[in-house]
């Protein structure tokens, strides 16, 4: 196949980065919708709590009308209990109180001077301590110090009875205080039922009303009452944590997670969370909020979940062509590169990874003609080349008279040894020898003679090796031998064994020729240049004691 032929898938790429091209502007495209959608979602939330800050206003509104009414029921209460000798009776207080009271119903409740409620209309609230309440606990001082006059407090939600109060405290006579609260029913103004919302708000899905004050978060449109009160703070602090989850708020210990919030909100009054794997799109608001006093603040957020797919109604038909373009489009990129990848890519990575071996390339299947020749001009010179390598280094790296390995290469090796005995503690010895009186042999034999014995020896000596162990010409006629993973006792053994095998030699007529031996095993403390200087000692202690023996740092057993 020639490169004009490859010409041809050049194209085919080309083609393929003119349709991702397409895909851009179909992404493009996408986007669009999706900031539509958004921006449609938005409205609508902003449209929902509207009406939801407009129905909890008439709550309010109903609150502050009943004030003025309320601080009178405070005074009839009092004046009722200065009077009064006999046992007091809340309950028919609170039916005189609650004549001409029809949207709700007044709750009376008397705090003795502990701060416990020791009386109420409700019965449900006897025995509470507003000692624990700190908040409460210094309201009820400074009334009883005649630092305010009466007390308001935030409006509140009861998830028990459904239902929103507000309560107003004063100082009664004697240790007493009286608080008067107004309830309201909640569901009678605030529409919080989704079904009934979704007839005006179609892309609606659920809807949950919180109510923050100075220490909770209240979830007020609970559709089931709670039996126990523990299970209402459990679930109200899982509301809490929800809403620290979803908003990704950082509490700490100076931050409680009702103050995060509150900041959160305090900051921005709307957001949205879109949740692309269930197409649906959360947006929490501010929908309300008191500020009047720190102490009594609170804010009402509305958390709503909308389908972004009823905004998609128009859309859908182009959305479902783009689609079917980007998977067309994906299909022929895919069979393109694959084609790509077959015809071109993996066979010259298989001809690189040859190359870094060193190899000559062999390729099965068809190649471009070019790519053919390349390959055969490659494996040519490779061998050429490796040829040359090898007779420069049978140059360079053997003894050319003995066949042995030089000086050099018994520096690289050793080092090598080194270097693997300290990397993984592999164990080697080494042995050193020369031919006794070899100086003798020259002068009266000649050289020739000499370099027989030389050649000879070394041959001889290699047949008692392993394939691993190294035979090197370090000197004239001194010999060393690299024995990897071999331990003293053993290089001991070896060495007895060559010197016994050269001693019963006979490489000149009427003439004994033996070697001298030292031999010794890599320890830590041991360096290249202490451990060659090591065993050579041990080499001339042999010569030294006679000679034809072997020495080392242990004695060698018969």
């Amino acid at each position: 196949m020639s490169l004009k032929k490859f010409h041809l898938f050049f194209v085919l790429f080309s083609l393929s980065g003119l349709l991702f091209i397409y895909l851009y502007i179909a992404h493009l495209l996408e986007n669009n919708i999706d900031s539509q959608v958004k921006n449609n979602i938005h409205s609508t939330s902003i449209e929902l709590r509207q009406q939801l800050r407009n129905d909890f206003s008439i709550l309010q509104q109903r609150f502050f009308n009943y004030e003025t009414m309320s601080l009178d029921k405070l005074e009839e209460v009092i004046e009722y209990l200065d009077t009064t000798t006999d046992k007091v009776d809340l309950l028919a207080i609170s039916d005189v109180i609650n004549k001409n009271v029809f949207d709700g119903h007044y709750e009376v409740y008397i705090i003795n001077d502990d701060k416990v409620i020791e009386k109420s209309t409700s019965l449900v609230d006897i025995g509470l301590d507003y000692n624990d309440y700190p908040y409460f606990s210094k309201e009820l001082d400074q009334l009883k110090s005649g630092g305010i006059e009466y007390k308001i407090t935030a409006p509140m939600f009861d998830e028990n009875a459904l239902d929103m109060s507000q309560y107003y405290v004063v100082r009664a006579a004697g240790e007493q205080w009286v608080m008067i609260g107004f309830v309201l029913p909640f569901d009678e103004y605030v529409n919080h039922d989704v079904e009934k919302l979704q007839a005006v708000f179609p892309s609606l899905q659920s809807l949950d009303l919180f109510m923050l004050t100075y220490d909770s978060v209240q979830h007020i449109n609970t559709v089931k009452k709670q039996k126990n009160i523990d299970d209402l703070f459990k679930k109200n602090s899982q509301y809490t944590n929800m809403i620290i989850d979803d908003l990704k708020l950082v509490t700490t210990e100076e931050v409680s997670a009702v103050e995060a919030i509150a900041e959160s909100f305090s900051q921005r009054n709307i957001v949205s969370l879109t949740d692309e794997s269930s197409d649906q799109t959360v947006v929490y608001a501010l929908t309300t909020s008191s500020s009047e006093n720190v102490s009594d603040d609170f804010m009402l957020i509305t958390k709503m979940s909308f389908d972004q797919n009823y905004y998609l109604t128009d859309y859908l038909e182009l959305k479902n062509l783009m689609y079917l373009f980007i998977t067309l489009v994906f299909i022929f990129m895919v069979a393109g590169f694959l084609l790509i990848h077959k015809a071109i890519i993996q066979r010259v990575s298989a001809i690189v990874d040859q190359m870094h071996r060193d190899d000559p390339i062999k390729l099965e299947g068809f190649l471009f003609s070019e790519l053919s020749f390349f390959v055969e001009r490659y494996n040519n010179f490779l061998l050429n080349w490796k040829g040359q390598v090898r007779a420069l280094n049978d140059i360079t790296m053997q003894d050319e008279l003995t066949k042995c390995a030089n000086r050099r290469y018994f520096n690289q090796k050793m080092k090598a040894q080194i270097d693997l005995y300290e990397r993984y503690g592999q164990e080697f010895s080494m042995i050193m020898f020369d031919i006794d009186d070899f100086k003798a042999v020259n002068d009266i034999y000649g050289h020739s003679i000499g370099d027989h014995v030389l050649s000879k020896m070394a041959h001889d000596v290699r047949e008692q090796l392993r394939v691993s162990d190294v035979l090197c010409r370090i000197g004239g006629e001194e010999f060393a031998i690299i024995l990897p993973e071999t331990n003293l006792e053993s290089a001991l053994f070896v060495a007895e064994k060559i010197r016994k095998r050269i001693e019963n030699q006979v490489y000149i007529e009427n003439k004994k020729v033996t070697i001298s031996l030292g031999a010794e095993s890599y320890k830590s403390e041991f360096d290249f240049n202490s451990f060659y200087t090591t065993v050579d000692a041990f080499l001339y202690k042999s010569k030294s004691s006679g000679k034809n023996c072997v020495h080392s740092s242990i004695p060698i057993s018969s």
